[in-house]
């Protein structure tokens, strides 16, 4: 969901918790467009309103280009920030301004109730003019992640030209009437007011919002705001806005800039009788790139009524010819650091998906942006896939905003190629993630059972935090996220709690149990974290303050086993002074390429020559107990 004017989010941290406040990040919710094929060029963008009039004198609303080439359900589906809860508020409202009168859908997906595509409520009949279009859920409840809209839903499609249509103020309420008052607003694609500084009559400069020309780093937004700098302006060009900040505990402002120079940036903080104008923290090193710049308020204190932004204060202006900036995301929150782009990247691991030779892997889902919506494998460059260790584990790095997608694999160009999967990946983005997959193989799950005989719990929750990603998060303060609950189970003086994830990729995790919220109630302070290997489907059963399966050391097997020789190209040689029970090849994603049981004692010869090149893990296990693990390297 996207807030109105001020919407606030929950930093976490070890030493506490601190509430950021966005004080604008210019953003919609992500519009996919739901396209016909190659002719359909129909678009949307957000654009200032050109018919401010009428039900509708907002500053911004949605162009929707609409293709006589298109399809019958032309429009958009979004996955909302917020889930949109239908359990009291049963109507969906829409402004729109249409050339023509047609039917209008809208459509709720996700929840546990049931997906629903509904015809408006009561047919359109205003042409060229705004007008209030409803839809009634009152046969479902709940909450539901994904919305779609389809503003002009006529089957078959019998437009001779392309038409333009807007719309705005996705709200829902319970009044089924038009025009009734505002109630949860899904979007409203405004934001705050952008008063311009500008040198009189000969400064050109402006401000719009507009479409981000440069998605990935630091910013994957849709939408920033364009700054054309006059050659002619002052060095303190830029805007003011009455949007009220408060500097008691949060003390530091962050605006991401992309500049073709650097110079220095301002921000002004104002109220009556005083005002404060400072440079930025950090000096700018990126030119034609986005780059955070923080100004430093801790030295004021209190809420303050105005904020002002700069961000080419040159004195006294040098330019010869004007130049565009762009800006975004002003936030103020406690950090004083930049922040810096995400790793993001996504592995699939292809042994045994009999890929033929230089055949090539795709990624396809809906993305959006640079990577296309559910693009045709083979039609954009960007989603092939890249295998540069030759280990068969295929990578993409990517930049992708915070949100929920789905997604595949193929093999090849076209859809033929695609991995037999039960349903599309889902792929939970907060950030950094680097995610490794297993061809024609769903997501590992796990189910972690904790014996907390002897923890002294005393009614407390039981939690689980570690860098799981996806809905469990990475390193979630205990308390903060209901999906890393672990339940109690029957009967209760078992003493056994249970908690069954669904991970999103298959690799090694750290993790640490805990009683009741934050973080004091953990197994035991500090490092180390547990570590288990998750390849496929597991189950674990745990001891509470246990950090390693009893009876098992990592010491017991030291000194008494040689492997030689390493690199090694086709024979492993293993010599033990005591007895193994087994012995387990890894490869780097944790999965088993080799595996030996009952091994004995004395010299063993391992034929290693049909593995890929690369790195693996050799690990002995001890009869009498004890685990060691070695790295190899295949050549």
């Amino acid at each position: 969901m996207k807030k109105l004017l001020l919407i606030s989010f929950i930093l976490l941290a070890m030493a506490g918790i601190s509430v950021a406040q966005v004080i604008e990040n210019f953003e919609s919710i992500k519009m996919n467009l739901m396209l016909g094929g190659t002719t359909d060029n129909s678009t949307m963008t957000v654009v200032p309103n050109p018919h401010r009039f009428g039900l509708d004198s907002t500053e911004y609303v949605v162009n929707f280009f609409r293709s006589k080439n298109g399809v019958p359900w032309g429009g958009f589906y979004a996955t909302v920030g917020t889930p949109v809860d239908f359990t009291v508020n049963k109507f969906v409202h829409v402004k729109v301004w249409k050339p023509r009168i047609s039917p209008n859908k809208f459509k709720i997906e996700g929840g546990v109730a049931g997906d629903l595509e509904i015809f408006a409520k009561y047919p359109q009949t205003v042409v060229n003019g705004w007008e209030d279009i409803v839809f009634d859920f009152r046969s479902k409840t709940g909450t539901y992640p994904k919305v779609q809209f389809m503003p002009d839903f006529e089957d078959p499609l019998t437009l001779t030209d392309d038409i333009t249509i807007y719309f705005d103020e996705i709200m829902v309420n319970n009044d089924s009437l038009p025009n009734t008052p505002t109630g949860y607003m899904i979007e409203d694609y405004e934001s705050i007011p952008l008063n311009v500084m500008v040198n009189g009559t000969t400064d050109a400069s402006y401000m719009v919002k507009v479409p981000n020309p440069a998605p990935g780093g630091i910013n994957m937004s849709n939408y920033v705001v364009k700054f054309l700098r006059d050659k002619n302006g002052w060095p303190w060009d830029g805007f003011w806005s009455p949007t009220p900040v408060d500097v008691t505990t949060n003390k530091y402002m962050h605006v991401k800039v992309y500049k073709p120079r650097t110079s220095p940036i301002k921000f002004k903080i104002e109220k009556s009788g005083e005002n404060h104008e400072i440079l930025s923290l950090n000096t700018q090193t990126i030119i034609n790139g986005w780059e955070d710049m923080v100004f430093d308020f801790s030295a004021y204190t209190g809420p303050w009524t105005v904020i002002a932004f700069m961000p080419d204060f040159e004195d006294p202006v040098t330019l010869a010819d004007s130049i565009v900036i762009y800006f975004d995301d002003i936030i103020l929150n406690n950090s004083p650091n930049p922040i810096v782009p995400p790793v993001q990247k996504i592995n699939v691991d292809m042994h045994g998906a009999h890929l033929t030779a230089g055949q090539p892997v795709y990624l396809s889902g809906d993305f959006g942006g640079i990577y296309g919506t559910w693009a045709e494998p083979g039609t954009i460059a960007g989603n092939e896939m890249t295998d540069p260790e030759g280990d068969s584990i295929y990578s993409l790095t990517m930049n992708l905003a915070s949100a929920i997608y789905k997604f595949k694999f193929f093999k090849g160009a076209g859809w033929n190629g695609g991995e037999n999967v039960s349903a599309d990946r889902t792929l939970t983005v907060t950030g950094d993630f680097n995610n490794t997959y297993k061809f024609g193989k769903s997501p590992a799950s796990v189910n972690f059972k904790v014996d907390m005989k002897g923890s002294g719990l005393a009614g407390e929750t039981v939690y689980v935090a570690g860098n799981f990603g996806g809905i469990y998060g990475s390193w979630n303060a205990p308390g903060t996220n209901l999906n890393n609950v672990l339940t109690a189970g029957t009967p209760a003086t078992d003493s056994i709690y249970s908690i069954f994830m669904v991970l999103d990729s298959i690799g090694t995790y750290q993790l640490k149990f805990f009683k009741g919220a934050g973080w004091n109630g953990g197994e035991w302070t500090g490092d180390p974290n547990r570590i288990y290997k998750i390849r496929q489907d597991t189950i674990f059963n745990l001891k509470w303050g246990m950090k390693y399966p009893e009876g098992i050391s990592e010491n017991l097997l030291t000194g008494k086993i040689q492997v030689y020789p390493n690199p090694v190209k086709e024979i492993l040689n293993i010599v033990s002074s005591t007895e193994l029970n087994q012995i387990v090849i890894t490869n780097m994603i944790g999965q088993d390429v080799f595996r030996l049981n009952n091994v004995g004692l004395g010299q063993k010869a391992i034929n290693v020559s049909e593995l890929s090149k690369g790195v693996y893990f050799i690990t002995f296990y001890g009869k009498s107990g004890g685990k060691l693990t070695q790295k190899i390297l295949k050549y």
